[in-house]
């Protein structure tokens, strides 16, 4: 059975940037790939294409200028492409060595913006963190609707924002780094430029007949001390954002604006104490836990047990599962079997290899095992599902 290695190894091995290694790949260079929804396996023994170094030329209308990027633009860092703009929207693509995605903003209020993100990568920029001024004063608030959101700290500790739930942040941040586990995530960002937004979102408000709402007050009340505020999801988070990605079209402007006065008089009712879901990890706890799945992923033809792989990573049973599930919104076994029916089907695509041979590589004795798994999780036998495939191709 091949090995595989990621982007990151091949492009250490090979001497070239991740960004360089995965445009390889999408464009087919190298042999034998793998892909996993939006990564890469790549055979351990996959000789570098020739001629890897020079990059894809890419035409110069579509990088287009500073000024004509926008501001949003500066926010998203030098990998975003604008795509189209039209009013108040605007639509970026956002690609790198890690993956690609598509971000759309709208500009709401003076100050205040409004990003669906819909992204299959594991960061968004360098840091994935909105690039600002050291000087400036913005609110952030994240929901997560699909992924995960990682943020590691300076002193060590690493948070995680799942699906559902709700974070509210500063800019410029504390966070050291930050990514995606899943390589994949879907969710909303509203960012507050604090010193322009708090005239309007004051007024609207009080046309509303609510009392008028300070920005920086309920920045100043939520966060405190600390990085950031969490809500785990919750059914009243779900109701604030449920309608902000369903917004009718007719009316879109006019409905995301009220949608957001609303997020803000949820924001300036909330207390301190109600951030039940804060829950940090070390970094050493982390990265064992990281190293636990980069393992079994490695050996899909090997079943390792919990007790397994406590002893071999020396790290106790119940931390193991929590820290896991708190990195990659899972418990080990469903996602290591979802993993497992992944890596088969791409097989299944993109080889002639016999079903039997798929099934052990991918961890089962028993192709009649695998087969009944298998349809179970998408509904055809891997048979029909290869045919399928094929005809689509």
């Amino acid at each position: 059975m091949p090995e595989y290695m990621s982007v990151r190894e091949a492009a250490e091995k090979w001497s070239l940037s991740e960004r360089r290694v995965h445009r390889l790949c999408k464009d087919g260079r190298v042999a034998g790939l793998i892909r996993f929804g939006r990564s890469w396996g790549i055979p351990r023994g996959a000789e570098k294409p020739g001629d890897a170094r020079k990059p894809a030329s890419r035409p110069p209308e579509t990088r287009g200028s500073e000024s004509g990027r926008g501001a949003a633009a500066d926010l998203l860092g030098p990998d975003a492409r604008l795509l189209a703009r039209s009013g108040t929207c605007a639509v970026f693509q956002v690609e790198n060595e890690t993956g690609d995605g598509i971000v759309t903003v709208y500009d709401v209020f003076p100050g205040v913006r409004l990003m669906y993100n819909d992204l299959h990568l594991a960061r968004v920029t360098e840091r994935d963190s909105f690039y600002v001024p050291p000087s400036a004063n913005m609110l952030v608030v994240n929901h997560c609707r699909e992924g995960r959101f990682e943020c590691e700290f300076p002193w060590g500790e690493y948070g995680y924002v799942g699906e559902g739930d709700m974070a509210v942040s500063t800019l410029p941040t504390p966070v050291k780094s930050s990514s995606y586990p899943l390589a994949h995530y879907h969710g909303i960002s509203v960012v507050a430029d604090i010193p322009r937004a708090a005239k309007t979102v004051g007024e609207v408000s009080a046309l509303l007949g609510t009392v008028s709402l300070d920005v920086q007050e309920i920045k100043e009340r939520l966060l405190g001390k600390h990085p950031y505020f969490l809500m785990r999801s919750s059914e009243a988070v779900s109701h604030i954002f449920s309608e902000l990605y369903n917004a009718p079209d007719a009316l879109r402007d006019s409905y995301i604006r009220l949608k957001l006065i609303e997020l803000f008089l949820f924001l300036s009712v909330i207390r301190p104490d109600d951030d039940s879901g804060r829950k940090y990890f070390y970094k050493t706890r982390v990265t064992t836990v990281k190293a636990i799945r980069d393992h079994m992923t490695a050996h899909l033809d090997r079943q390792f047990t919990l007790d397994e792989l406590s002893r071999r990573f020396n790290i106790p049973l119940t931390a193991m599962k929590s820290c896991f599930k708190s990195l990659f919104g899972t418990p080990i076994q469903a996602y290591m079997r979802e993993y497992r029916l992944q890596t088969a089907s791409a097989l299944l695509r993109g080889t002639d290899e016999h079903i039997g041979e798929i099934a052990a590589k991918v961890g089962y004795d028993s192709p009649a095992r695998f087969s009944a798994v298998f349809r179970a999780a998408v509904g055809l036998t891997p048979s029909d599902y290869r045919k399928v495939s094929v005809q689509k191709q």
